[in-house]
């Protein structure tokens, strides 16, 4: 959980062109803050819900059959994601110098963001997707009570909001750097998005993969 939580965090997605965006907005603190909070209290609700309903399906199927199905399913699903980026059938195209792109055009939309589209930005980037079930799916597997699995929701969403986190504090402290060194960062992502996205889901479609199979065996 905790690995997937770091994962989730540097793996390149829209959030990071959104926390720039905020970032240079005339209101950086108040808009980062409400798009952190809002999405973190969000991210974490979704996952007590999911978290619950994992543990009613392993009762009903089997906690070990049903956690086995379950990352093993995941990981063919990462593998395929891995491979399809890897041949170039999945690599989304990237705008040239001068033209604009979607992810572009949301983050000009969030440069002058109100709190309402702030909080809505930090819910939409951060809808659940294949690594938060994963995650999920094996705090379940570990029939936590109530506070464990809220601790441990709690602890992973931490992780991945991070990145928000971090330049919000940039933000409060060193307003001038803040930029450059989120810039900096989202250029090296840019710049090894697809060799990023296949090592990290092909290592833990991979992982998952095998460790489904063995508990399935």
């Amino acid at each position: 959980m905790l690995i997937l939580g770091l994962i989730s965090a540097v793996r390149p997605a829209t959030s990071q062109a959104a926390v720039l965006a905020l970032l240079r907005s005339a209101t950086a603190r108040r808009s980062l803050l409400t798009f952190t909070l809002t999405g973190f209290v969000v991210s974490v609700g979704i996952g007590l819900v999911v978290v619950i309903g994992f543990g009613g399906a392993q009762k009903t199927a089997g906690e070990s059959t049903f956690a086995a199905v379950f990352d093993l399913v995941a990981g063919v699903a990462a593998l395929g994601f891995a491979v399809g980026v890897q041949r170039g059938r999945l690599t989304r195209p990237r705008p040239r110098a001068g033209q604009g792109g979607r992810t572009a055009a949301v983050a000009e939309r969030l440069r002058n963001a109100s709190p309402w589209a702030a909080a809505l930005a930090g819910v939409a980037t951060h809808v659940p997707g294949l690594l938060y079930l994963i995650a999920l799916n094996a705090i379940a597997a570990g029939s936590p009570s109530t506070p464990k699995a809220l601790w441990q929701v709690g602890v992973y969403n931490a992780l991945w909001f991070s990145l928000p986190v971090a330049a919000l504090v940039l933000a409060i402290r060193s307003p001038a750097k803040a930029g450059m060194m989120l810039d900096s960062l989202t250029a090296f992502a840019r710049a090894h998005e697809d060799r990023l996205i296949v090592v990290i889901f092909g290592g833990v479609g991979l992982y998952l993969s095998i460790k489904g199979i063995a508990e399935l065996a």
